[in-house]
């Protein structure tokens, strides 16, 4: 009986073990990235290095001291922050030429509300979609969006390679790795 109970646990232990493969045969590398060949299932997926890119923007005016929101195609407000989303660091940065590090989440189809940062940050509650309708600036929107070679961690670091970056014109390439083995 006391052999029994001592090989159970040495059973169940070697039942959870799997098998495990070298997949380091299968490996390709793409700009110092490594990429496994075709495998199936989560643990011997394909690595995941996403990370968010920063983007600069253009305003039709100066409402760089303005919270920002998102509208639909229907113009309803489909992003807007909550209060306690908004600080001083939410405030985009200046990069010259009318351009603006974008850290508050801007996109192409944002508009500009009478709400200053302060302002804002200071509710009780996020207002009403009635309210942030009211509180639109008319026609002042985001002109142009440009997404730059800079995570949204590395870009306030980089400042000046920005100013470069946009001055050039240059566009970013979106690289999609594709694995043609499947």
């Amino acid at each position: 009986m006391k052999k029994i109970l001592f090989a159970l646990p040495l059973l169940i232990v070697a039942g959870a073990c799997t098998h495990k493969t070298d997949n380091s045969k299968n490996m390709e590398y793409d700009q110092g990235v490594a990429h496994i060949g075709t495998v199936i299932g989560f643990r011997d997926s394909k690595p995941v290095n996403a990370m968010p890119k920063a983007t600069a923007f253009r305003m039709t005016g100066d409402y760089s001291n303005n919270v920002g929101i998102t509208l639909g195609k229907d113009g309803s407000p489909v992003y807007f922050p909550d209060p306690s989303d908004i600080s001083a660091n939410s405030a985009p940065i200046d990069l010259g030429n009318g351009w603006w590090l974008n850290r508050q989440g801007i996109s192409s189809g944002s508009v500009f509300t009478k709400y200053t940062f302060d302002e804002y940050s200071r509710l009780k509650a996020v207002p009403s979609v009635k309210q942030l309708k009211a509180a639109i600036i008319p026609r002042a929107r985001v002109s142009e969006i440009r997404e730059l070679p800079f995570t949204i961690a590395e870009a306030p670091g980089n400042l000046d390679s920005i100013r470069s970056f946009l001055a050039s014109g240059k566009e970013m390439k979106a690289k999609l790795f594709i694995d043609t083995d499947q």
